[in-house]
């Protein structure tokens, strides 16, 4: 079984699961077709008709049967991950593996164990063989999620790798050859890292074969609607909940927000609303906080000062609807069983501090 049908991708019904009242600020529409659905399930979750959006995505299918490499940039959250999913599978690799290294989120030494792998005793704690992710991927695509993030001496191995596509695993003398497509996301400005020496001008122009720039969702405010729709759908199931209806006044203020985390941040803010709301109308009514924040500003930035009493609040209200059963809250959350429990703790630690100190 290959990796593309292994992918854990939202089902989605035959039929819409809603009607929606209002596709922009002022203007009537229908909710989103079968084929409407259908075609963001082929782009690998990507939903959109805006230009800026389809433009990227045209390109982006132009590219995906070469095996140019390909640096995708755009702010955080704006999709990037989902658009490399698209070359990949759209391209002659999509029946191989398509692998991904979040270069930000592992250390320096670990991430060259992860990336190029290492022999038994290659170093303390190497108790046996392990292939890295450039072999793992071998024949198919190897994402370099934040390459930006890598430190220079790792870029210096980089570019050796990515212009000779062999390499050694750590403590070891055998030369592999492999055959790997790469793809690379930033959400920086690579022309001022170099600038600034924190990115190897020679490993920019091999990872920048081609480069696709995902436009930030304020620029692309028309794809608000059916976003919406479509983690409606996404979350529906796991709400427990079916909506019929969007509330015009909460597309409006949608509308007007800049939207500084992007989709995430939209994603974000359905996924509450679902969790808290109750009946067949999508609003913001019930979560007073996060719509008198949008309303006061426009903005979504001052309310993620308050993000953790929100998040405070999803917990609690998870915690209610399953009866206090923290493996089903959890699930319902979508974090894990020991995540929960850790929030839990800290919001008891909070209260007993905040308890001694009015004793006092």
């Amino acid at each position: 079984m290959t990796l593309k049908r292994q992918m854990d991708k939202p089902t989605r019904p035959d039929k819409p699961v809603a009607t929606m009242e209002t596709q922009a600020p002022g203007m009537i529409g229908t909710a989103p077709s079968k084929e409407a659905r259908e075609e963001a399930c082929q782009r690998n979750g990507i939903a959109g008709h805006s230009e800026k959006l389809l433009e990227v995505i045209r390109l982006a299918g132009k590219i995906a049967p070469t095996s140019v490499a390909v640096l995708i940039t755009g702010e955080s959250g704006t999709g990037k991950e989902l658009m490399a999913r698209l070359v990949h599978y759209q391209s002659a690799r999509a029946d191989e593996t398509f692998i991904r290294v979040n270069c930000a989120a592992i250390s320096e030494t670990l991430l060259e164990s992860e990336l190029f792998g290492h022999e038994r005793g290659a170093f303390t704690g190497a108790s046996q063989q392990h292939k890295g992710r450039f072999e793992r991927a071998n024949g198919g695509s190897l994402l370099l999620d934040e390459i930006s993030e890598t430190s220079p001496k790792l870029q210096a191995k980089l570019l050796r790798v990515l212009e000779q596509q062999d390499f050694e695993r750590l403590g070891g003398d055998r030369t592999l050859q492999v055959n790997v497509r790469i793809i690379s996301t930033t959400n920086r400005n690579l022309d001022e890292e170099i600038e600034r020496g924190r990115f190897r001008r020679d490993l920019y122009y091999r990872v920048n074969g081609i480069n696709l720039a995902l436009p930030p969702l304020r620029e692309r405010k028309e794809d608000i609607p059916l976003l919406v729709w479509h983690f409606v759908n996404l979350y529906t199931n796991e709400a427990r909940r079916k909506i019929v209806h969007l509330d015009k006044e909460m597309v409006n203020l949608f509308h007007q927000c800049e939207w500084p985390g992007n989709i995430r941040q939209l994603r974000n803010i359905v996924r509450t609303a679902l969790i808290f709301g109750e009946g067949p109308t999508l609003s913001l009514s019930d979560i007073p906080l996060l719509q008198a924040g949008l309303q006061q500003t426009g903005k979504v930035q001052p309310v993620t000062l308050r993000l953790q009493e929100l998040e405070r609040r999803a917990i609690l209200e998870a915690l209610r609807r399953t009866s206090r059963n923290q493996a089903k809250a959890a699930q319902l959350l979508g974090i894990t069983d020991r995540t929960l429990r850790e929030k839990l703790r800290r919001y008891r630690q909070a209260d007993e501090r905040q308890t001694t100190g009015e004793d006092r």
